[in-house]
């Protein structure tokens, strides 16, 4: 499932809407613009169709235009436009001007009084112009006084009414368009705070979320609110079911134990072989047990806390549980310790390092050799257990991993639980955790790695 930014989203929304808006200002201001300036020079073109009329007369029944050649001059000149003029009688014969300025359509004229007047757009040699007509009763006689020019400052006009309609219609487009883009933007942070709130917790901090929101916001962090208070009651709910499973299973079973051993040292010679494997089933069951509560408390909803942790420490506490079971076994349980530190819970961290050591002790056989080893890179903190004995192949160092699984062929009497707790507390804590083959010692190696925000920078020597 695909997801959108919100921000895009509004953005989507009303930049479309303000673009449309600026087309129709445009469209808007070239109506405006075109309509100023054509009413503005029909006018100055129709005052030129007066002034020819006004020198019309009637001379033997004809109608004359009695110009000078200095007043046709003066009427044509223009210092943009070329104007032309032409005077045409009842039948629409010329009668003085230019020949090539069209006649309007009847329907064209609009009559005010004794007069009509029309104005249209036409060619003359193949140029656009803008034509004035008038209608003139002169004598009894039906006069058509035409006046044209061609729409060179007609268009400049425009041009210049367009121009100064559009900047300041642009200038506020841009300054919209960025008010709109931050405010979105300062719309959209109360979200940026309720998740920066939310991914500075740990998964164990399950407090009501204080984050100041818009009132359409409330109702999420509302429903959020009631969604920790839910999750906090049920993982308090498994916490304590953890706790009473634990003190009902270990009781019995200690019991177990305890009368076998007692039956075994009081009974007669051939019944310590009976019971000795009742012992052993007994043991099994017990370090099950054991483990399978330390896999419910390594998993995801009881989180890592915050303290500070020396893996150093960690491993040393780890040598006096675990030295005598090496002893034991006649193995080599050795040490290589360097400064290490992480944030998180030093119980489940002890609980790591003690299924690792478990698992190594099981896989290595008598005589063999086992190394713990911490310290800390560029790359963050790391433990790692290795040992000599038969290692991992390379098609089970994934699978080693899962619960309840052995390696083919395993002789160990494990329960297939050890590592997979191992995982859950690595993630716990942030890291990540690898199985290899020992280049020093020829058996598995299992490496755990924290990742840098999660181990802390070393301590100076005085520190510790």
């Amino acid at each position: 499932m695909t997801s959108t930014s919100l921000r895009v989203q509004l953005l989507r929304r009303l930049l479309p809407a303000m673009l449309a808006l600026l087309l129709a200002g445009a469209g808007t201001a070239y109506w405006v613009a075109w309509r100023s300036a054509t009413k503005a020079y029909d006018r100055a073109l129709f005052d030129t169709t007066l002034a020819i009329a006004d020198q019309l007369r009637m001379v033997d029944g004809k109608a004359q235009l009695p110009l000078t050649q200095q007043a046709r001059a003066v009427l044509l000149t223009d210092k943009f436009d070329r104007v032309f003029y032409s005077v045409r009688g009842p039948r629409g014969e010329l009668l003085d001007g230019n020949a090539g300025l069209p006649m309007p359509a009847p329907q064209n004229f609009r009559t005010a009084g004794s007069e009509g007047r029309s104005y249209f757009n036409a060619q003359l040699d193949g140029e656009p112009i803008r034509v004035a007509a008038l209608q003139k009763q002169l004598s009894g006689h039906d006069l058509t006084v035409l006046a044209g020019e061609t729409l060179i400052k007609r268009n400049a006009l425009v041009r210049e009414i367009l121009l100064g309609m559009l900047l300041p219609e642009l200038l506020l487009a841009l300054v919209s368009i960025s008010v709109v883009w931050f405010g979105v933007r300062s719309g959209l942070r109360p979200l940026a705070s309720l998740r920066q709130e939310l991914a500075g917790r740990s998964q164990a901090d399950l407090r009501s979320v204080r984050v100041d929101v818009p009132e359409e916001m409330q109702p999420v962090v509302t429903e959020i609110n009631e969604l920790l208070q839910r999750l906090d009651r049920s993982l308090s709910s498994q916490r304590n079911f953890i706790s009473d499973a634990a003190h009902q299973l270990r009781t019995p079973i200690a019991a177990l134990q305890a009368q076998v051993e007692a039956s075994i040292s009081e009974s007669s010679p051939d019944t310590p072989a009976k019971l000795e494997g009742i012992r052993a089933a007994a043991q099994r069951l017990s370090h099950l047990v054991d483990q399978m509560l330390s896999l419910a408390r390594a998993e995801p909803t009881l989180a890592q806390t915050q303290p500070e942790v020396s893996l150093e420490e960690i491993a040393c506490q780890a040598a006096e549980t675990w030295l005598p079971a090496a002893i034991a076994k006649h193995i080599d349980l050795g040490f290589e310790l360097r400064p290490a530190f992480v944030r998180g819970n030093s119980l489940l961290l002890q609980e790591l390092l003690g299924n690792l050591l478990d698992n190594a002790l099981r896989y290595t056989p008598e005589g063999g050799t086992v190394t713990v080893s911490c310290g800390q890179s560029a790359s963050g903190a790391w433990l790692t257990v290795e040992d000599s004995g038969q290692g991992i192949a390379e098609g089970e160092r994934e699978r080693v991993f899962e619960r309840f699984h052995r390696p083919p062929g395993s002789v160990s009497d494990g329960n297939g639980l050890g590592l997979a707790i191992v995982r859950e507390i690595a993630r716990q804590h942030g890291g990540s955790v690898l199985a290899m083959q020992s280049v020093a010692l020829g058996g598995a190696l299992l490496k755990v790695v924290f990742r840098p925000e999660v181990s802390l920078p070393l301590k100076p020597a005085n520190a510790l």
